[in-house]
């Protein structure tokens, strides 16, 4: 893996095919304070890095964004990660105020210029961003690196989960509930019965792409996964963690009580299940969850009103 990625490529797509193969044979892991994850999350997801110190400290130096979302900003930094003292040890409250910051002051710029980044008009802030920027910043050797990574994931990995009204994500919501009764009727309809629907209990680990969950050395393994293969597995994932759950869902008197926060989980476990999935999902709903990461315009009509 090192070697691979310490060389330019011949021929990108092949490539990038052989790096995501690596990835998926050896891991990405961290090693020490290299930060090789990072490099090949950069590499996969096809950010250039050119520019970006210089870039990131022209928006530093237009200082914080308007008061209100400065202040929705410091409102979340200070408990992201509070407990995982791994992250407080390598990433500083006062560098996620910051890059958010940047990242509302660069909305404001581009919403001065009647102008949206990727074709979708993304939100200042919103809440969830801050979990979503923090395996960025853990992972990266500079931080305007992991800003630049946060922006190319923002406005062109899932642009629908960040918009105004957060469609992506409540699409991303619906196809859980589709894929779950697709693929475990009986605990679907056990959710169904207690009233528990995905954008109840799933808006959370759909937003912040899994990074939500704990430990976060778990997480990045399954950023790595969805890096090489795409970030519309984490509905396939997050219906794995259900599954590994449920004995204990349906012998709960209070389910919701487990749904509000999922247990520490294995992402290499995570993994196998969510890839076994796929084989169960018929391929036009395995193509609705590849493009409403991107497509605000989704259609589920064709798959009822409800769960049920």
């Amino acid at each position: 893996m090192e070697k691979f990625i310490s060389h330019p490529p011949l021929i990108v797509q092949s490539s990038l095919s052989q790096l995501r193969y690596l990835v998926l044979a050896e891991g990405a892991g961290d090693s020490g304070e290299s930060r090789q994850r990072f490099y090949i999350w950069s590499i996969l997801s096809r950010t250039n890095m050119e520019g970006a110190t210089s870039s990131y400290i022209k928006l530093v130096q237009r200082g914080p964004p308007g008061a209100t979302i400065y202040k929705k900003i410091q409102n979340d930094t200070f408990r992201t990660f509070s407990t995982d003292a791994g992250f407080r040890k390598r990433v500083s409250e006062e560098s996620l105020t910051r890059c958010l910051s940047c990242f509302a002051s660069q909305q404001e710029l581009l919403e001065e210029g009647n102008y949206a980044e990727g074709g979708v008009r993304i939100a200042k802030y919103v809440q969830g961003m801050n979990v979503l920027l923090a395996p960025l910043l853990y992972s990266s050797p500079a931080e305007p690196m992991a800003f630049r990574l946060f922006e190319n994931l923002c406005y062109r990995v899932i642009p629908t989960y960040l918009d105004s009204s957060l469609s992506g994500v409540h699409t991303g919501a619906r196809l859980l509930d589709i894929c779950l009764k697709i693929i475990d009727p009986k605990l679907s309809k056990f959710l169904s019965d207690n009233l528990l629907t995905a954008e109840i209990y799933g808006v959370p680990s759909i937003l912040t792409l899994s990074s939500c969950q704990k430990p976060l050395d778990q997480v990045c393994k399954l950023w790595d996964f969805m890096f090489a293969y795409g970030f519309h597995m984490n509905v396939l994932f997050i219906v794995a963690q259900l599954v590994t759950m449920r004995s204990e869902i349906m012998n709960s008197g209070s389910p919701m009580n487990l749904l509000r926060q999922f247990p520490e989980f294995d992402a290499d476990e995570i993994i196998r299940l969510g890839v076994g999935f796929v084989a169960k999902v018929p391929q036009e709903l395995y193509e609705l969850l590849v493009n409403h990461l991107r497509d605000p315009n989704i259609d589920l009509s064709g798959y009822g009103g409800s769960i049920d």
